[in-house]
């Protein structure tokens, strides 16, 4: 298969593009597309063949449930079977954005999408291109457009990379803004969790829903990246000594504004992660390491009490490094 990859305008999404990327999806195809967060990986969300693909070209378990990106509400009505009304306080709040919210699943909603669960992850991108091909296509299934266990993608690059020859098309509208996979609360519980944190802080939800939340403990997910060791030291004696030990031009280090080995500026290769804004830097560096062909990417200590943007990337950096 040959994967086309076609450039798109971001804020005013050319029609006839949209079109042919939307007969795609309807014909069973995947279509790669941006949004504000990551690019995701898209199939029409009521063809229970075409959701199977999604698992078999990222390598992903079939118990990992999909998310379903919408475009309007009458969408949502039809993928769930209530809308209670603090689901209905917090897509007014953050939608269109980077939140995802489990609701429990209508039978329309295909078992493959649901990964043996009986809820679905909804959310609404805000991404001019995401919101034309949705409402073309009709609601698309769709996580982030790489291999499983792979830094997700912040750049059509990043998916042809991941993805070249094994899905029928890219829409490539450049760089996305956040740079971060949305945060997912789980309200089909009795009490809301967050299963995610990511693009729409955890401060930001508590002063919506005026109380405190707790962050689910996900299981260590330590990225596949070759040869490369991801690592984060949360002691600077420990991080100095295994900088001390890397062979020249073998590893990179990662810090967040002031430079914490000093005396190794010269000798080492690092990136400054700004944990202050949003942007696709994190994803980006773990790639670039990767193809740089170095053996070890180098974490400073994470600053203590982040809070709001800093605390989501800070929880994908200890992810990355396979840390609990």
């Amino acid at each position: 298969m040959s994967t086309v990859r076609w450039k798109i305008d971001r804020e005013k999404p050319q029609k006839e593009l949209i079109e042919e990327a939307a007969a795609l999806l309807k014909r069973g195809e995947l279509v790669a597309f941006p949004t504000e967060t990551v690019y995701g990986l898209g199939a029409d969300v009521y063809s229970p063949e075409a959701v199977q693909r999604i698992f078999e070209v990222k390598g992903r378990i079939s118990q990992s449930p999909l998310l379903v990106h919408v475009s309007d509400l009458d969408q949502v009505n039809r993928l769930v079977t209530v809308i209670s009304p603090l689901a209905r306080l917090l897509m007014e709040s953050f939608w269109p954005g980077p939140l995802a919210l489990i609701l429990p699943a209508s039978p329309r909603v295909p078992k493959v999408v649901l990964g043996g669960k009986d809820s679905v992850g909804l959310r609404m991108p805000a991404h001019p291109v995401a919101l034309a091909l949705i409402e073309k296509s009709g609601p698309i299934a769709a996580p982030s457009a790489n291999l499983s266990g792979r830094p997700s993608p912040v750049s059509a690059g990043h998916v042809m990379d991941d993805l070249d020859g094994q899905i029928a098309a890219i829409l490539d509208a450049g760089p996305t803004d956040v740079g971060l996979e949305s945060t997912i609360v789980d309200l089909s519980r009795e009490k809301p969790e967050i299963l995610r944190q990511g693009g729409v802080p955890l401060e930001e939800l508590e002063a919506i829903l005026g109380c405190r939340l707790e962050a689910f403990t996900r299981p260590k997910q330590a990225y596949k990246t070759g040869d490369l060791s991801i690592e984060l030291y949360e002691d600077r004696g420990q991080l100095l000594t295994a900088l001390s030990a890397c062979p020249h031009g073998t590893a990179a280090l990662v810090h967040y504004g002031e430079h914490p080995a000093p005396g190794m500026v010269d000798s080492l290769k690092a990136y400054t992660l700004n944990l202050k804004v949003q942007g696709g830097d994190l994803f980006s560096i773990i790639r670039e390491a990767e193809t740089q062909g170095l053996q070890r990417l180098i974490f400073a200590p994470l600053p203590a009490d982040l809070t709001g943007w800093g605390r989501s990337l800070a929880d994908r950096i200890r992810r990355a490094a396979g840390v609990s």
